[in-house]
């Protein structure tokens, strides 16, 4: 049986970005909340970047106790439609795209849009579905230590960490990550999870800031510096656990195609480089014959992680789904074609629809079922010396 006094001070969560992608995340967290249904909140510290930040945000405002926290967030995933997230109509994506052609032939004159596509009724969904009351009381009743939503400032470069927390924690400033204590808003969920590009920035406080993926190079520092020494990290990339195969291309790649392998760099390769750096530190330590010397001496601790990705690229779930795409998007992305050849990554992170969210839930929930072991191994580890 587990015991909860292992995990309530030293738990961290990291939900990452991908759109919807990160309905893969859902899926997963149930399985948890199943593995353990007595959990409280075994996790005291979730940071969420990108879609991610939805997540995470839905945990610390979701109900008294893990299960029903969870059971929310799955019910908001499984329920949404493009619709519910942007506009889909023809005009709309039309007229948005229009203002970037024009902006590029008639120069500055003209104000360009930020964004290809109008969320506005992702921001409506939200303002019904988020209880940031709940969140406060969570937070007051020490269910959590801290919250954070990571945002990408487009005028200064910054990684800034928007973080509500118990009292005691204080932000930080490392090189361009910088950790701001304040009170979470949907403002900040807006703009964490603005894909760039594709979503419009979101202005808090003094600049406009996009998705939390953009310039973070350090998507688990967060969480250390919020008081975590063991790390769950629930990707949506398939990198680590599937052979990639390079096909010859006949066609020289069109603009969907490129930017797609540019935002995957983003939501996806950063993550795998940070816990690798971390797993490296982490040898270190545990190799010195000093390690508590030598973390001190560097800056560094041992922070334990476990990472669960998808056993199946989401590509593939996603290509079975294109035609549930909203048609002007299908069209952008050069989809109505058979054979589907490229966009099919980038299209995912707009894939908004149920069949491919479930599918997603369910791949989430089978891959943690199957590390049922290392999640126990993880909350009942006891924490290194070091």
């Amino acid at each position: 049986m587990f015991e909860k006094k292992d995990i309530s001070m030293t738990a961290g969560l990291i939900l990452t970005g991908g759109g919807a992608r990160a309905a893969y995340q859902a899926g997963v967290l149930k399985a948890i909340s199943d593995q353990f249904p007595g959990f409280d909140y075994p996790f005291p510290v979730v940071c969420g970047s990108s879609a991610g930040a939805l997540n995470a945000v839905g945990i610390g405002a979701g109900g008294e106790i893990f299960r029903h926290s969870i059971e929310q967030v799955e019910s908001l995933w499984l329920n949404l439609t493009s619709k519910n997230v942007y506009h889909t109509g023809y005009w709309s994506v039309a007229k948005n795209m229009g203002q970037f052609a024009k902006g590029f032939v008639i120069g500055d004159g003209i104000d360009i849009p930020g964004s290809m596509l109008d969320c506005s009724p992702l921001r409506k969904l939200l303002e019904s579905e988020v209880d940031f009351n709940q969140l406060n009381d969570n937070i007051k009743h020490n269910d959590i230590k801290a919250i954070s939503v990571t945002c990408c400032g487009y005028r200064s470069g910054q990684s800034v960490s928007f973080f509500q927390g118990e009292a005691g924690l204080e932000g930080w400033s490392s090189g361009q990550r910088v950790g701001v204590r304040t009170k979470l808003t949907l403002d900040h969920l807006m703009a964490s999870s603005a894909i760039p590009t594709l979503f419009p920035p979101v202005k808090i406080n003094r600049e406009y800031f996009g998705d939390g993926v953009a310039r973070n190079m350090a998507p688990l520092s967060p969480a250390v510096h919020l008081g975590a020494d063991r790390i769950l990290v629930i990707g949506v990339s398939a990198n680590t656990t599937t052979r990639h195969i390079r096909k010859e291309c006949k066609k020289q790649p069109k603009l969907p195609h490129i930017l797609e392998q540019v935002i995957n760099g983003m939501f996806i390769d950063v993550v795998e480089n940070n816990v690798e750096q971390i797993a490296l530190i982490n040898s270190l330590l545990k190799k010195s014959a000093k390690p508590e010397q030598v973390s001190e001496e560097l800056g560094v601790r041992f922070i334990e992680t476990l990472v669960i990705n998808p056993s199946e690229p989401i590509d593939d779930i996603a290509i079975k789904h294109i035609h549930r795409l909203p048609a002007p998007i299908r069209q952008f992305f050069g989809l109505n074609k058979e054979p589907v050849e490229g966009g099919v990554s980038l299209a995912s992170y707009l894939l908004f629809e149920g069949e491919f969210l479930r599918d997603l839930v369910n791949l989430g929930y089978r891959d943690a079922k199957k590390q049922a072991k290392d999640i126990e191994t993880f909350f009942n580890h006891e924490k290194p010396k070091c």
